[in-house]
């Protein structure tokens, strides 16, 4: 049983004691939580990232409670569909829902380069055809694994994450009765560019792990996405994605974005302004 002060009954109106009861009980919670942020760390940096610096990475274990992906049934239905195609978590699945939403207004395509097995890809176009946008999802990867990597990126040598096929992909779409997505093959945008060079795009996931390709993805973009359209960067905030950090880091000196440090991982780039 827990103790009068960590009780989920809220003490009584007139309690002379509420003030000190919740006091306590937010010194515990604060408590409790950093706690659990140094076992996870240590957990993590034994066992599966000994790429965790403890001078520059923690667990980040936010206190909000707020949960909006619970309130949307067509979200958690998606989600639940794609989850085996993707690596992508819940949180960071959600801010992808939400932000298609958001560009509405603008014209444009989608695109997401770096793909895997189609889960995020067939995310955005389920929830581009449930806003009955008319936009088309390009979906480019190698599936072939992860290219361009170089010595920003320490722990990819290349090749990484090929386990995945076209078919893959094709079949999750087919799944969920997707008409609106076009799969292009090849490393971005040195081999896929052909077929989109006339296009123009209002939303972009770039999931690309290393430094140069999301650097190379990016310059081919911007010049073609409008102003108030978004580019969400997947690997941010991980220890193994180095490389993608230091490209976010390096917009930020842009005049014409905002770059925005989302604790669930991603970094997300708004244009502010048309291209000179």
């Amino acid at each position: 049983m827990l103790p009068k002060a960590y009780s989920a009954r809220p003490a009584a109106a007139n309690s002379s004691s509420q003030p000190e009861d919740l006091k306590m009980a937010g010194s515990v919670a604060r408590t409790a939580q950093r706690q659990l942020g140094h076992l996870l760390f240590w957990v993590r940096r034994n066992f599966t990232e000994p790429t965790l610096d403890p001078d520059r990475d923690s667990v980040v274990l936010p206190v909000a409670t707020y949960s909006p992906w619970l309130l949307d049934d067509d979200f958690l239905r998606v989600r639940d569909a794609v989850s085996s195609h993707t690596l992508v978590d819940q949180f960071r699945c959600w801010e992808l829902w939400h932000l298609a939403g958001q560009v509405q207004a603008i014209e444009g395509d989608f695109l997401e380069v770096g793909v895997w097995r189609g889960g995020t890809g067939c995310l955005l176009a389920s929830r581009v055809a449930m806003l009955g946008l008319g936009a088309t999802v390009h979906l480019c990867d190698t599936f072939e694994g992860v290219v361009k990597a170089t010595g920003a990126d320490s722990h990819y040598q290349g090749g990484e994450h090929a386990d995945t096929s076209e078919s893959l992909v094709r079949g999750l779409a087919d799944a969920l009765d997707l008409n609106n997505i076009e799969l292009h093959r090849g490393i971005f945008p040195d081999d896929v560019t052909g077929d989109l060079d006339g296009h123009r795009f209002r939303f972009a996931h770039i999931d690309v792990d290393v430094y140069e390709s999301g650097r190379r993805s990016f310059e081919w973009l911007w010049p073609r996405m409008p102003a108030g359209g978004i580019v969400v960067f997947d690997d941010f905030g991980f220890s193994t994605t180095r490389g993608i950090a230091q490209l976010c880091h390096e917009l930020e000196s842009r005049t014409d974005a905002v770059v925005l440090q989302n604790l669930n991982g991603h970094a997300v780039v708004v244009k502010t302004r048309p291209a000179d």
